[in-house]
């Protein structure tokens, strides 16, 4: 066979019949094409039919490795990026020789460089070019390497060294032994207390010894409230059940001491964690109720305005530089960390954090725990980190001058560090950070954006009345009166849906001031902070205050809530709004806001009573219902139409939020729901996610290209796997760009104006 050509061999098969003159002539039109690739092309014969031609023509044996035995110790002798290039893999050991997958043999370079590679002879056997592919795709993950290096480990040594404590909360199993008189009084009664604070929304319970009685508040909204006083004697059992949960030493009374525990509810699981602090009259115990679900808090879903949130996203998709979050305690800085870290947590991206304490666990995520005692403080750590070079930094808390020189250094070397401080707003952190000792040269070069915020809590929204702001709301709140357009919302009597308290929830109120040029100059310069605040807010900068009066004008909080939260004093007086002449004159509040509804019954106080909607009425449609169209060709437009298809709320949430100025946006959360999307509509172009549920983007993709209606719509692959082997398998598939996440906002944009304009896309068609 080694003297016959491959179309000989072919031939003799049976399986070219009359398409070797079609492959032929490809040759021709692009000479350097093998025939076996022409073949392929135009549909004569498959690969593996070319493969095993092949194989007979080398007198090499042909085989598919995707179905092999692979020796994991010859794998990683060669590297992946090597693999990939040259299309070759490792497979085991016969007679002496190392056998190689290849698709080409006669390749007598690469098989030089293999031999060199091993130490020893090298035997190539052939494989399908695809087949091939997936193999190096498949053996280079690391994976199966590290089940088969763990698979020989004894069962014994397989435990976890220790156990997470937890404890489970049974609102019934406390009936229950109220009804029969059994049980354990005192866990019965943590847990009753554990079991109220977490249905009422509370951040915190406290237990606090006095004179006569332990006084029991919870923190619901920012604001601590008494729910009930327990007798003096019982105090030292509840805190020893507390001690035990949290696996404290029971018998320790002098000392402060702190734990955590697991709890779950209903099936939902909170962390807490537990301080105790002797005090005069006993030990005084702060229980914190973490919810794992705000590591996973959507950054829109906090109460950024739209523009703001757009201009935040540009800032945290930098590849360097120092970004803050200021505010005091109490202002949701944490919150927004975490959900910024949640935005950046991808496959390709290193990110470690600093914190005092490790609150939430964050999958994925390296997190190191201060320890003033060891001396592992946040300074230290970041300069060790260096060594390790994440791409992402996140320091709990710029405490002191070495933290803020560490900080300053780690974005000037190429890192992304998030961090916060505590300042009344943005412009007061540069002062800030240079009161620590950071020079103006530095900060800034390294300082890219600086987020002031504060929580107040939400008016509600069942009970809240509608009035005209009066002279003592702004006396309250230290300003001049402004016309806010009309009445307002004011607080209410109360009502079960608030618990009687006016209020229901919080959000909220940013302020976001990026490094300019203009902004930078000033910092080297040495500038005041009205100086730089002056160029602020001629870059159009929009601060707290700014931003709250326009939530009152929306009717989510008042003003009484903003003179309790946000005090003035922490402007300059340049700063403040006069007339509100940056905000557009409202609609009027009637029709901005739903109706107040009547005043609710007397009811328990466990039950929430929420405001009644009437139904609405179906409207027949007019005429005969015409029967859908499979793959319409897409209307006439204005602007682009763009499908969005990704399975996370917040990626398409943002993506949304980049493009809808420019374009008109759809969204599907899986590619079944994708797939219906375009057969309803055809878009002029899809933004796909790789890894959905029921099915991938690249059989989405796949599907599409087969259909001659969608064969032609553009396709942009936004995916967390970033890697050359997935950027691969996307064009592969059919995709036309490849965006790995986390993305710029600005880059995307542009990607799409790219392929839009190459597909030649039009307005009105």
């Amino acid at each position: 066979m080694r003297n016959k050509k491959l179309g000989e061999i072919l031939m003799e098969a049976g399986l070219l019949e009359a398409k070797l003159k079609e492959a032929l002539e490809v040759q021709e039109l692009e000479p350097g094409t093998l025939l076996g690739v022409a073949l392929v092309r135009i549909g004569a014969v498959g690969e593996d039919d070319v493969a095993r031609a092949v194989a007979m023509q080398a007198g090499a044996e042909f085989v598919d490795p995707t179905r092999l035995h692979v020796d994991p110790s010859l794998v990683w002798r060669i590297g992946r990026s090597f693999a990939e290039r040259r299309q070759v893999l490792p497979i085991g050991r016969r007679m002496g020789r190392i056998r190689v997958a290849v698709a080409d043999p006669r390749n007598q370079d690469l098989l030089r460089e293999l031999e060199f590679a091993f130490g020893g002879p090298v035997e190539a056997v052939i494989a399908a070019p695809t087949a091939l592919r997936e193999a190096i795709l498949l053996h280079y993950d690391m994976e199966p390497v590290a089940e088969r290096m763990l698979a020989g480990v004894d069962e014994r040594l397989r435990g976890m060294t220790t156990a997470p404590t937890s404890l489970e909360l049974d609102p019934e199993a406390i009936a229950r032994h109220l009804r029969r008189g059994s049980g354990s009084t005192y866990v019965d009664l943590v847990d009753f207390l554990l079991i109220n604070a977490i249905e009422r929304g509370a951040s915190d319970l406290h237990l606090e010894p006095q004179r006569e009685h332990v006084r029991v508040r919870l923190r619901v909204d920012g604001l601590l409230r008494e729910v009930l006083t327990l007798p003096t004697w019982c105090l030292q059992n509840i805190v020893g059940r507390f001690k035990v949960l949290a696996r404290m030493d029971v018998a320790e009374r002098r000392r402060p001491q702190d734990g955590k525990v697991a709890v779950t509810l209903g099936g939902h699981t909170v962390d807490l964690r537990l301080a105790t602090m002797p005090s005069q009259y006993g030990e005084n115990v702060v229980a914190r109720i973490l919810d794992p679900h705000m590591v996973r808090q959507d950054l829109r879903g906090l109460g950024w305005q739209s523009e703001q949130l757009s201009a935040y996203y540009r800032l945290l998709t930098r590849p360097r530089g120092l970004l803050l979050v200021v505010g005091p305690t109490g202002s949701g800085k944490s919150t927004t960390l975490y959900a910024s870290i949640h935005r950046l947590n991808q496959e390709a991206t290193s990110i470690v954090t600093i914190e005092d304490p490790v609150e939430y666990t964050l999958p994925g995520i390296m997190q190191t725990q201060v320890d003033e005692k060891t001396g592992v403080t946040f300074a230290s750590s970041v300069r060790a980190l260096l060594r390790q070079d994440p791409n992402v930094m996140v320091i709990g808390e710029v405490r002191d001058s070495d933290t803020a020189q560490a900080a300053v250094e780690a974005a000037n070397t190429g890192h992304m560090v998030l961090s916060t401080l505590h300042a009344g707003n943005c412009v007061a952190a540069v002062g800030r950070l240079q009161e620590l000792g950071v020079s103006g040269s530095l900060l800034s070069a390294a300082l890219i954006g600086v987020v002031s915020q504060r929580l107040v809590r939400r008016v509600c929204q069942v009970c809240s009345i509608l009035g005209d702001p009066v002279p003592e709301d702004w006396e309250r709140l230290g300003m001049e009166p402004l016309d806010l357009g009309g009445p307002i919302r004011r607080v209410g009597p109360g009502c079960p849906h608030c618990q009687y308290i006016g209020y229901s929830g919080r959000l909220g109120l940013f302020e976001l001031m990026p490094v300019t040029e203009a902004v930078r100059t000033a910092i080297l310069e040495g500038a005041t902070e009205t100086a730089i605040w002056n160029i602020a807010r001629s870059e159009g900068v929009v601060t707290v205050i700014d931003d709250a009066l326009r939530r009152v004008q929306e009717g989510v909080t008042t003003l009484e809530e903003l003179a309790r939260m946000i005090p003035l004093s922490d402007y300059p007086r340049e700063v403040l709004p006069s007339p509100l002449i940056e905000l557009a004159p409202p609609e009027p509040l009637s029709a901005r806001l739903p109706a107040v509804a009547p005043p609710a019954p007397e009811v328990a106080a466990t039950e929430v009573v929420a405001p009644e909607v009437a139904p609405v009425e179906e409207v027949p449609p007019e005429g005969p219902v015409e029967e859908p169209i499979p793959v319409p060709r897409a209307p006439a437009r204005s602007r682009p139409q763009i499908l969005l298809v990704d399975d996370a709320k917040e990626i398409l949430d943002m993506v949304e939020l980049a493009l809808e100025d420019d374009y008109e946006v759809r969204k599907a959360t899986d590619g079944v729901e994708g797939l219906a999307a375009v057969e309803a509509e055809r878009p002029d172009l899809i933004v796909l996610d790789v890894m959905m549920p029921r099915m991938s983007g690249y059989e989405v993709c796949s599907q599409l290209r087969e259909d001659p209606e969608t064969a032609t719509i553009p396709i942009l692959f936004l995916s967390a796997r970033g890697d050359a082997g997935h950027v691969k398998q996307g064009l592969r598939a059919g995709g036309d760009d490849y965006l790995p996440k986390p993305f710029d906002p600005e880059e995307l944009e542009l990607r799409i104006r790219a392929l839009l304009r190459r597909a030649g896309w039009k307005a009105g068609g």
